[in-house]
């Protein structure tokens, strides 16, 4: 293991061998960083953390700290970042507020300068946030979404697989699966240039943008349009869009900026 002189290690850490640990990092209690991990100088990590193994943390990172919540107590409560995940200079992931409870980032997640990823948030794999990116406590994102500079998710939306969000976009109401936004959060249309990169099916794209044209351009209102799809759709990636429009929303979903 290579740590820096400078660096402060609590006892109570479980570092494996293979991790480098730079200047005047600090790792505060029980925290767990799996193999081949990097930590450059200045990073904080703290609480009852888990970092998996190959991540990449960069200067003045900060992972686990007390959540920005005036009802957390110092209760336990948990913060895991999957493997390979990168996190870029000054992101903040703060663990979660309540007994037990955790804030997740992904597998393969890349986290540009400045982005935060508020309490009781939860992270899917292969997620891209772009610098200065502000997830609320509470916030889904699933995976693959990419999320554009500056854009801000309000507590307790979605954001559904594979969606681009614009950069600067405020994201108050939940944002379906496949979809891109606008600069006010609404839905634009299909992320066509996610779609194309992605592993999916020509049936899965031509149903996607079916169901699309269903909820926004058929003139039925969006409940019944939802219906519509939920029960027209066949494929996997058709029944996970119909499986975001049927669970619980706490905020709403976002509508068509067309209409």
């Amino acid at each position: 293991m290579a740590i820096h002189p400078t660096a402060i290690i609590s006892p109570q850490a479980e570092i494996d061998s293979s991790v480098e640990i730079g200047p005047y990092c600090v790792i505060d209690g029980d925290v767990r960083i799996g193999a081949n991990c990097k930590l450059y100088h200045q990073v904080y990590v703290t609480g009852w953390t888990e970092i998996g193994e190959g991540c990449v943390l960069h200067p003045g990172v900060i992972v686990g700290h007390e959540p920005q919540d005036t009802k957390y107590k110092g209760e336990r409560s948990f913060c895991r970042i999957g493997q390979q995940t990168i996190l870029r200079e000054f992101v903040t992931i703060h663990r979660a507020s309540g007994e037990d409870l955790e804030t997740v980032v992904g597998d393969r997640c890349f986290l540009l300068g400045g982005s935060h990823v508020g309490h009781n948030s939860k992270v899917g794999d292969d997620v891209t946030l772009v610098n200065n990116v502000l997830l609320a406590g509470h916030v889904t994102v699933q995976d693959r979404v990419t999320m554009g500079g500056a854009a801000m998710a309000h507590q307790f939306s979605r954001i559904g697989e594979l969606a681009m969000v614009s950069g600067f976009a405020p994201v108050h109401m939940d944002i379906i699966p496949f979809a891109l936004t606008d600069l006010r959060g609404k839905i634009a249309g299909v992320n066509r240039v996610g779609l194309k990169r992605s592993n999916l099916s020509e049936d899965e794209i031509s149903e996607i943008r079916e169901s699309f044209r269903t909820l926004f351009r058929s003139g039925m209102g969006f409940g019944e349009a939802s219906v519509a799809v939920v029960e027209k759709v066949k494929t996997p990636a058709g029944k996970r869009l119909a499986d975001f429009l049927g669970a619980e929303s706490k905020r709403g979903i976002a509508g068509s900026s067309r209409s």
